[in-house]
């Protein structure tokens, strides 16, 4: 590597900045008592709001919109520095709120609700102290500097979570998901992407993990947020990027923490590039011991650099490398999947006591984790009742299961991924039912109906393994590896590469096929 690589060039270490100041100081520091009113003018510039938007936007040269999940009560946003608010669709409309005043959006009386209720037809009324200010069609809030503290659940803000950046509340017109967009507001953070990677990271990422894999993790992030932009995945919401792991979570400054900040500083505007191109470089929690080629969790076209890794070294875990054969038989991979094998993906043994600890602490923990699965579900285990199988299987269905006789495994991917699995089983009259799941999310939440629920399985990898009793059959062990989608970056392999001498660079080409770490268009090389 040479010294104008812009990997190369990064320090491995520099003084750690000194703590945020809201990471120590009291929210009662934070937000003093107002000094003034707001105050509404109508002009055709406000010099105050001019001066804080050109601040903002000189913090970088990429703005990105993060919609940010709301609870169903009105949006209070509070900052320790004066606000301004000008409105998108009625040039010349100012509002100035002064520092530690909290202000109220909500609708105005005059509404109509549809679709559920989570969306609105009408105009936004902002409520500062004891004043109303009716008639916003979109208001823009500017914060000369930071943080800003939030709710939507109708409690104070002072004890919200904080951002950076400037804010755009709008009516809710579309929601692609209306469990985390419970308000019939929207809002939208507008921060520089360099900003909310510092918010990003720590979250998917543990901080105390080493430094070269927080920095992988840092371009990952960053070219996922801006290749789900380019792909306009939520552009019909009214926003780039979502807060939570439909995109990335996003939990503003809440986790922030100098050695995750360091590593967005330290790689700050490099993506991965795949012929020229910025690579979606998606990651997750653990792979089990094997990624997932794109295709054996998703659908539509290829893509060349998700290609699926076995990630560990035939040397250093040979007892790995006899277990993955060629062509791997059901047999087979209930071998891998009720195995500890060690690979790159594997957690310590001090980890696996950690988790025995917090399983007997914690009721949650031992809800999530059953009593024989490992970290991250590096390997676990559920048993599926054959009720709760044809209750499950009853909803892809038009007639409701009376009882299941088998689960087949239709097709299975190289990596160990299900790509198909039917629920075989008989009707009330008789008849032959048959449920079929193709592809992760849908083989995931088998028996939850959607992802991120305690009963929707950790990932797709899993043999099945019917229960008997006196011949009789009365169940199904499903017998897994892994934790997540499986495709690009294993997190936990990351870490541990890292602790084996890996850079950033070293573990990114490991897990995206043919991709150059580089500085994303527009931004130049580091020095």
């Amino acid at each position: 590597m040479t010294a104008t690589d812009p990997v190369a060039a990064l320090p491995e270490a520099l003084p750690l900045p000194a703590a945020l100041p809201h990471a120590s100081a009291s929210p009662d520091s934070l937000f003093a008592a107002p000094q003034a009113e707001a105050v509404e003018t109508f002009e055709s510039e406000s010099n105050a709001a001019q001066v804080a938007l050109a601040s903002f936007k000189t913090q970088s040269s990429l703005i990105i919109r993060v919609g940010l999940t709301t609870m169903g009560g009105a949006i209070a946003l509070q900052s320790q520095t004066a606000a301004y608010v000008s409105d998108a669709d009625q040039p010349g409309r100012r509002l100035t709120i002064p520092s530690g005043q909290v202000a109220i959006f909500k609708e105005s009386a005059a509404k109509s609700l549809f679709a559920r209720g989570v969306t609105f037809k009408g105009t936004i009324e902002i409520s500062v102290g004891s004043r109303a200010f009716g008639a916003w069609q979109r208001p823009i809030v500017n914060v000369g500097g930071g943080p800003t503290r939030v709710s939507t659940d109708g409690a104070s803000p002072r004890w919200g979570r904080p951002y950076r950046g400037s804010f755009e509340i709008a009516p809710q017109s579309f929601s692609f998901e209306s469990a985390r967009h419970k308000s019939s507001l929207r809002l939208v953070n507008l921060v520089p992407i360099e900003e909310y990677l510092k918010g990003v990271v720590p979250w998917e990422m543990n901080p105390s993990a080493p430094v070269e894999s927080l920095k992988a993790q840092a371009i990952c992030a960053r070219g996922e947020t801006l290749a789900k932009i380019q792909g306009g995945r939520h552009r019909a919401d009214g926003f780039d990027i979502c807060d939570y792991d439909h995109c990335q979570g996003y939990p503003g400054m809440e986790n922030e923490a100098a050695r995750s900040s360091l590593a967005v500083e330290q790689t700050v505007g490099l993506v991965l590039l795949h012929d020229g191109k910025i690579a979606d470089a998606v990651y997750g929690t653990n792979s089990g011991g094997i990624t997932a080629d794109k295709n054996d969790v998703w659908r539509g076209g290829p893509e060349p650099h998700l290609q699926s890794v076995r990630d560990f070294d035939p040397k250093r875990h040979p007892e790995t490398d006899r277990a993955v054969k060629q062509r791997m038989t059901e047999a087979d991979w209930l071998y891998y999947c009720t195995h500890n094998l060690p690979s790159y993906a594997q957690p310590g043994d001090d980890e696996v006591q950690a988790l025995r600890a917090r399983r007997r602490k914690s009721a949650r923990t031992a809800l999530l984790f059953q009593e024989n699965d490992l970290p991250e579900f590096y390997r676990w285990s559920r048993e599926v009742s054959l009720k709760d199988l044809a209750s499950a299987a009853s909803a892809k269905t038009s007639t409701p299961f009376m009882s299941v006789e088998k689960i087949e495994v239709v097709d299975r991917a190289a990596s160990g991924h299900i790509k198909k699995l039917d629920v075989i089983g008989k009707a009330a009259d008789g008849s032959a039912l048959r449920a079929s799941y193709e592809k992760d999310g849908a083989i995931r939440s088998l028996l939850s109906g959607r992802l991120g629920s305690t009963t929707a399985l950790p990932s797709s990898t899993f043999a099945v393994v019917p229960r008997m009793s006196g011949g009789t059959l009365t169940g199904f062990a499903f017998k897994g590896a892994g934790w997540g989608h499986g495709a690009g970056m294993c997190q936990r392999g990351a870490q541990n590469h890292a602790l084996a001498g890996w850079d950033a660079r070293r573990i990114l080409q490991w897990y995206f096929n043919g991709v150059e770490v580089r500085p994303m268009p527009g931004v130049a090389p580091m020095p």
